[in-house]
């Protein structure tokens, strides 16, 4: 079949794409998508004139789930055309489970079913290259597309086996991320209590603590950012975990106290 696949490795795409942007390692939690629907038009376009213009099938976006549930940032993406979400899991260490299993199946299934006839990977683990000697197999052509500096973030013996090696670079990565150091004066908190009456105040009561907090959690959302929220929180009735730790924790500071679970669920009945 003349159509071609993209598959990303999320952990590396962003890691990789900040180091290219800042010179140094940047958590996870602080690199997010300015626009994820442009970011995937803008790498549609250079991986299609890797392939000659060929049809896409679709694109694999390969995460990492922290919680029980998907980040805002991984349902958006799973919601875009074109897109399928694919999710391992964060061990205790920070670090992803499972990702390179799922790449190397689906590369492979795909291969071996001819749905594919030119595959894109958006990593530099040497632990796909079996992916790509299996696809190869299959009359499969495989492209490389780095992150960043490729000498590196990408394994040399996977270099060597791809068709061709091609490299998103720090212009690319700038236009599409946002990056947010730990101690960036974009980070959002709700006002110290003691710093606004200069000494202890009386808590507030539950529904006046948790608006306070939704409204300063939201202060700095983008746009784009809350459009997708909202269908989300829509959908699936339920708050995005980035935000559900904090909603809790701070809205609990502010009424000095911990709540039950049927006021945990009421604080979350408010943010929806």
């Amino acid at each position: 079949m003349d159509r071609y696949a993209i598959f990303v490795d999320a952990g590396y795409f962003f890691a990789a794409g900040a180091q290219s942007m800042v010179g140094s390692h940047t958590p996870r939690k602080h690199i997010s998508l300015q626009d994820p629907s442009a970011m995937f038009v803008d790498l549609f376009g250079t991986a299609s004139s890797i392939v000659d213009g060929l049809p896409l099938l679709r694109a694999y976006w390969y995460d990492a789930m922290a919680g029980s549930r998907p980040s805002l940032e991984q349902s958006t993406v799973a919601n875009l055309p074109g897109v399928k979400l694919r999710l391992g899991a964060l061990n205790s260490a920070g670090e992803q489970k499972g990702v390179d299993s799922l790449i190397v199946t689906d590369v492979i299934d795909l291969a071996r079913n001819r749905a594919i006839a030119d595959a894109i990977l958006v990593t530099g683990d040497e632990d796909l290259r079996i992916a790509v000697q299996v696809a190869q197999s299959f009359g499969v052509r495989v492209h490389i597309l780095a992150a960043g500096d490729h000498t590196k973030n990408v394994s040399p013996t996977l270099q060597m086996e791809s068709d061709s090696f091609h490299a998103l670079d720090h212009a690319w990565f700038s236009k599409h991320f946002v990056i947010q150091k730990a101690d960036g004066a974009q980070v959002t908190t709700v006002p110290d209590a003691s710093s606004t009456y200069g000494g202890a105040r009386p808590a507030l009561d539950l529904d006046e603590a948790a608006n306070q907090v939704i409204a300063e959690l939201l202060k700095d959302v983008a746009l784009e950012q809350l459009s997708a929220l909202a269908g989300i929180v829509t959908n699936q009735k339920s708050v995005p975990p980035e935000f559900d730790g904090k909603l809790i924790a701070k809205t609990s500071a502010l009424v000095k106290r911990k709540f039950s679970g049927e006021e945990n669920r009421k604080i979350r009945g408010l943010f929806i």
